[in-house]
């Protein structure tokens, strides 16, 4: 499906980045000029505002999105995931492991990973995929109620697939 916004808005890079901003997070787009996280609705010149971009090519954006029937179908079904307890990670004592793949569509690398990790008898509390069509450099965090020790940083180093692993301190 994101090639197809992609190449509906090609030739409007601003209302591209509009539309990415809907999908990263999780709005929906209820009609023209409509745009809703979850059921609270999101005032167009706040997501201008956020995007640097006038409000005007917002509202022309779901417009848009509205006139084509696949687009709309999509984008008036889009949820929100949730909270990412990532940034909130100190305060709850969790650690934050991020791991960066050679190759966004090896199959297997989230379950390796969270075994992996259980495997050491860490509890996940939350694991966070990106998807390679919508982010540049799409990664998976995987946030845990204790930090990681240095030998489990080593063994996830070693899966086929991984090409990095950062621990956020």
């Amino acid at each position: 499906m994101w090639r197809r916004i992609v190449d509906y808005f090609r030739d409007s890079p601003q209302r591209l980045k509009v539309a990415q901003a809907i999908v990263r997070h999780g709005f929906s787009v209820d009609g023209p000029g409509v745009i809703k996280c979850g059921n609270i609705r999101i005032p167009l010149k706040s997501l201008g505002t956020a995007l640097h971009i006038d409000r005007r090519t917002v509202r022309a954006t779901t417009e848009d999105i509205c006139s084509n029937s696949d687009l709309c179908d999509f984008f008036k079904l889009l949820k929100p995931a949730g909270p990412s307890l990532e940034g909130v990670r100190r305060v709850l004592g969790y650690g934050v492991v991020t791991i960066m793949v050679e190759s966004p569509d090896s199959p297997g690398i989230i379950s390796k990973v969270t075994s992996m990790i259980a495997g050491h008898g860490i509890p996940i509390r939350q694991v966070l995929a990106e998807d390679v069509a919508i982010y540049e450099e799409p990664c998976l965090k995987v946030i845990t109620e204790d930090p990681l020790p240095g030998s489990v940083i080593a063994n996830l180093s070693e899966i086929r697939g991984v090409r990095k692993v950062i621990i956020d301190k």
